[in-house]
């Protein structure tokens, strides 16, 4: 089993106000959406902007410390990791893959640049959405192309995490890669390791049932295999591409994920 690596990087722009939160046991939850743009590089070589909203959550004692300090257009920077959660709603299994928060801190917004969308909420530009993962797959990956020909793989990686004082956890996440890097991706096998580093994305489509539905996932920009064993020492298969004590959870049951971003 490949070792388990989870971690988060976002710069960007508090798109609305912080909400603040406590849970019946007197924990602060602060649930923060930033959003930012990505430059990246398009097929024909050019460069385009992507927008991004993600929704992160502080909890503790930093949470109380932010809370009453950010406001809505402050530039933030936060590290953390991607946190899968589950819950039963109306009889329906469902699960979320939420930005969990380790670190904080605002930025300095001299010479930053801003966007605002159609609802004038801010949005930082050449902003930081970058996440590196390792862990195994747990499916073969799916292949497919698109009508004009570009391949695209969908691979579901499993990360191991144990922190201090915790039990170990297993995180679910769906990775997407396209082109060239898809189809390197698609030799993978269900159980191969795999390093990801990637940038975070929110796809949004509407149920059978006529609900809206979001899932957060990795769009992979790098992957890299690695290989255990000194027969294999060196060996390791890769590929890139360039585009732009004290359970902290306790009484989180009180707080199912929302379901409706506030963009």
């Amino acid at each position: 089993m490949a070792r388990g690596l989870n971690r988060v990087f976002l710069i960007g722009a508090l798109a609305t106000r912080p909400d603040m939160r406590y849970t019946p046991a007197g924990l602060a939850i602060l649930d923060l959406t930033l959003a930012g743009q990505d430059l990246l590089l398009s097929d024909n070589g050019g460069e385009r902007e992507v927008s991004w909203y993600h929704r992160v959550r502080l909890l503790g004692r930093q949470a109380e410390m932010w809370g009453d300090l950010l406001d809505q257009g402050q530039l933030v920077f936060v590290e953390g990791r991607l946190e899968y959660r589950q819950w039963e709603r109306e009889g329906e299994r469902r699960s979320e893959l939420q930005i969990r928060a380790d670190f904080l801190d605002p930025l300095d917004d001299r010479g930053k640049e801003r966007a605002e969308d159609s609802r004038g909420q801010p949005r930082l530009r050449a902003a930081l959405n970058q996440v590196f993962l390792m862990g195994n797959l747990t499916r073969d990956p799916e292949l497919r192309y698109t009508p004009q020909g570009t391949a695209v793989a969908r691979l579901g990686l499993a990360v191991n995490e144990r922190r201090q004082g915790a039990e170990e956890r297993t995180h679910f996440v769906e990775v997407q890669a396209w082109r060239d890097l898809a189809e390197w991706a698609a030799e993978l096998r269900k159980g191969d390791g795999l390093f990801v580093i990637g940038r975070l994305v929110n796809d949004s489509w509407t149920s059978s049932s006529g609900e809206r539905r979001f899932q957060t996932r990795v769009e992979a920009l790098r992957l890299e295999r690695p290989t255990r064993g000194p027969a294999q020492a060196g060996g390791s298969r890769s590929r890139e591409v360039q585009t732009g004590g004290v359970d902290i959870d306790e009484g989180l049951e009180d707080f199912p994920p929302e379901e409706d971003l506030p963009f």
